[in-house]
């Protein structure tokens, strides 16, 4: 079992058969997640096939593919298509009901969290998944790229804003990520500046 990804709230290793376990560090929800995403996929959204969930951990499809973030960085003169359908991707979740209201969320897609497989971009780590109101998603993205993605990230974070409304959730998107516990002290001094720079 080889460790291929690891995010602040989990890890993934290959199974070496076409499947990837998702072990969550702490807490997690893997039914929760594997129902969010069956939920996503029965609408036609790109999600990895669940094959299992365990107490602490998924066992999931194997997409193979780079990351949006990391082609982008590779292929600078791609970030603007990219942008364009991180927006697209943003776009077609929202359509999809929630499981008891509002729409369905992921509150965690941004370019890291999207690989780009041979079938098409595949949305990927639904911890965070819940029903709501469409404008925090986008919103969200666009504060994580603001004040966790470097230089790279602010660069995106511009040009996914040309193709969608990052402003009218933004406010409960600041209050969402600064009650996160994964966000370091300096990610939430950044967020803080950051709002206080779109409304002075």
């Amino acid at each position: 079992m080889k460790l291929i990804a690891e995010g602040r709230a989990s890890e993934i290793f290959d199974l070496g058969d076409g499947r990837v376990l998702r072990r969550f560090k702490a807490g997690g929800d893997p039914g929760g997640e594997a129902g969010a995403m069956e939920h996503a996929r029965r609408h036609g959204y790109p999600v990895p096939q669940v094959h299992e969930v365990r107490e602490d951990a998924l066992v999931l499809e194997l997409v193979q593919g780079p990351t949006m973030a990391a082609h982008g960085r590779a292929n600078p003169s791609t970030m603007e298509a990219q942008a364009e359908t991180l927006a697209d991707l943003h776009d077609r979740l929202h359509r999809i009901p929630g499981l008891e209201g509002g729409a369905l969320l992921h509150l965690d897609l941004h370019p890291e969290n999207v690989l780009l497989s041979d079938r098409g971009p595949v949305v990927v780590d639904w911890t965070n998944a819940e029903d709501g109101d469409p404008a925090l998603d986008p919103a969200l993205a666009w504060l994580i790229l603001m004040t966790s993605g470097g230089a790279p990230g602010q660069a995106f974070a511009e040009m996914f804003a040309r193709h969608v409304d990052v402003r009218s959730g933004l406010e409960e998107a600041a209050r969402y990520r600064l009650a996160d516990p994964n966000v370091t002290d300096a990610e939430r001094a950044d967020i803080r500046l950051l709002l206080a720079s779109q409304y002075d």
